[in-house]
């Protein structure tokens, strides 16, 4: 299913502006996600699962709270979210973000307290977690765990 007709189908004739959440997951929108720019008024956004790899044409969404892009095929472009001040939680498990350089972006977010990088080549660079809670000072939880490395479950409310 392509992402407008994952969209229509999930929102049905809500307007746009009334719209909070999409969950999006498989859906078939390659790199194309300018059919997300109507929704601005969105907190929470999760496209899982649909073939990204360039986020470039990632609408702003300035309310957004919540972004999940878990298993895509994203490498870097990292700046293109920026476009979300308000982010609180970032989830990008499943990429190919090769280096903690590629994350450098993300230093700009400065609400930005979890974020998950499990299985990209970057979580294996020497010195990993200690360069991410230096290089995100909001960053609360990384990978499922606190800087201190205890396990921290999360309530997710999406």
């Amino acid at each position: 299913m392509s992402l407008e007709e994952s969209i229509a189908k999930q929102i049905g004739d809500t307007k746009p502006l009334d719209v909070e959440r999409l969950c999006l997951d498989q859906a078939k929108c390659g790199d194309n996600l300018a059919a997300l720019s109507p929704y601005k008024n969105l907190v929470s956004l999760s496209l899982q699962d649909c073939g990204i790899t360039s986020l470039e044409t990632l609408p702003e969404l300035s309310l957004l709270t919540t972004l999940k892009l878990g298993d895509n095929r994203i490498k870097g472009g990292l700046e293109f979210i920026t476009k979300s001040p308000e982010l609180e939680k970032l989830y990008l498990a499943g990429n190919m973000i090769p280096d903690i350089e590629a994350l450098k972006p993300l230093s700009k977010l400065t609400k930005l307290e979890w974020l998950d990088l499990e299985g990209n080549p970057a979580k294996e660079e020497d010195g990993y977690s200690a360069k991410l809670f230096d290089l995100i000072p909001s960053l609360v939880v990384l990978d499922g765990k606190d800087k201190g490395g205890e396990e921290l479950d999360e309530a997710d409310d999406d």
